[in-house]
């Protein structure tokens, strides 16, 4: 092992800095959190069909140890995502009380803006970024699983997005970069670069990113920071230097955190079963707060008339963005260049026909405004989950696909036959 680590195991851990050692030896933990904006609690419970053991740190985040929970019912059905306890902590300690805009500044692949956003109201708007667009892409995928369609997610640098939205955010979540100290169990090929220039490095990047999320948060808004380090760089000195700089910054108190030696924030490991998180929020003093410029909302007869014809709806948004078609049941904002997605993707108009896409079928805020449905039988189900396509007796329509009454896909009847518009990549091979 790395000796550098190993000295700082000991000033992290002190006296328990063999136990922790001892622990790096035995299997990461494993865990997930439940949707609840796509069900309550007791219907998801109802569909998972594996073995957890629920968690004593949070009641909706829980531990498994199968390594197939991506082709489950509840995975594919968006009511579970795969995250690791320490990971699903910080976003429970925020206050959502009049949160009605959230910024994520470095998101993907999405688990603490999914966790946040299934606690908020529809009307609840989250922009999501990741300065990669390829993260970005992996982001956009996983909130369309889950169904969280108020967001709009783009891939620039954060110190422009800062400029866009200055004194905008009621909330801002920077699960920063970091040395990844706390994950070592599952990654410990970071131990063949770990070196205190690498974490002098990642300290620097924090800061500047800290002074943007500090920009974006509105007055008496909160500001949640996280990392999945140890290092005091990182963690604890990361934030005493960014709260000596700015005296309208306030730490709110999480109660005791194991080895976290700043008082009122939460530092997990191994020894609290999990994996490492430090955990800090803040809140910003004063009433200082700008308004969002709003995207200008587009008309489009054959996507219009499409949304009418399937969906009991009277007022949406309708947007265009890289010739692809989105809509939201509330205003977006405008924020040019490098958008990924900005609300539910409709579709696209290809050769002069419009093509619905699978994410308009997937969203939680348009569940019970869709006209056509069908309602699968479990037998339907892994026919449908395969690619196969289904004999009914229905009208000629597209329609969205349900299990329970929940959201999975879409598929357009012809001549009795219900064909497959499951996308291809998330069909199961057997």
């Amino acid at each position: 092992m790395n000796d550098l680590f190993k000295q700082r195991v000991i000033e992290y851990f002190k006296e328990d800095a063999n136990k922790y050692l001892d622990l790096l030896n035995e299997p990461c933990t494993q865990g997930f959190f439940l949707n609840t904006a796509k069900a309550p609690k007791e219907e998801i419970f109802n569909i998972i069909d594996f073995h957890f053991q629920a968690s004593s740190l949070t009641n909706y985040s829980f531990y498994h140890s199968i390594d197939y929970i991506g082709k489950t019912k509840a995975y594919d059905l968006g009511l579970i995502y795969p995250q690791e306890i320490a990971a699903s902590i910080p976003s429970t300690k925020i206050n959502t009380d009049g949160v009605k805009l959230v910024v994520d500044l470095c998101s993907a692949p999405g688990g603490k803006t999914i966790n946040v956003l299934n606690k908020l109201s529809f009307d609840t708007l989250c922009i999501c970024n990741d300065v990669s667009y390829k993260r970005a892409l992996t982001l956009s995928s996983n909130l369309e699983r889950l169904g969280l369609d108020n967001v709009v997610i783009t891939s620039k640098d954060t110190n422009v997005l800062s400029k866009q939205l200055e004194n905008c955010a009621d909330l801002v979540i920077l699960d920063a970069p970091c040395s990844g100290e706390g994950m070592i169990r599952k990654y410990p090929e970071i131990l063949e670069e770990y070196s205190l220039n690498n974490i002098n490095n990642l300290a620097d990047i924090q800061k500047g990113l800290l002074e943007d999320a500090y920009r974006i948060l509105k007055g008496d808004g909160q500001l949640l920071y996280s990392t999945c380090t140890y290092s005091f760089e990182e963690d604890e000195h990361q934030i005493i230097n960014f709260l000596s700089k700015h005296d309208d910054m306030e730490l709110v108190d999480l109660g005791e955190g194991y080895a976290s030696t700043l008082k009122g924030t939460i530092k997990l490991s191994p020894l609290t079963n999990t994996e490492g998180q430090f955990i800090c929020l803040m809140h910003k003093k004063g009433d200082i707060h700008n308004l969002l410029k709003p995207l200008k909302a587009v008309k489009e007869k054959i996507v219009d008339d499409f949304i009418n014809d399937n969906l009991r709806i009277n007022n949406y948004y309708l947007y265009k963005n890289d010739n692809r078609y989105y809509m939201s049941l509330i205003p977006l904002p405008d924020l040019k260049n490098n958008v990924v997605r900005c609300g539910i993707y409709v579709g696209d108009i290809i050769n002069k026909r419009f093509e619905p896409n699978h994410s308009f079928y997937r969203s939680n805020s348009l569940k019970g405004k869709y006209i056509y449905t069908y309602e699968l039988s479990n037998v339907e189900y892994d026919k449908y989950i395969l690619g196969y396509e289904l004999n009914v007796d229905l009208g000629n329509h597209y329609y969205l696909v349900t299990y329970k009454d929940l959201s999975l896909g879409f598929g357009k009847c012809s001549n009795k036959q219900l064909k497959n518009k499951y996308p291809k990549g998330l069909r199961r091979t057997n």
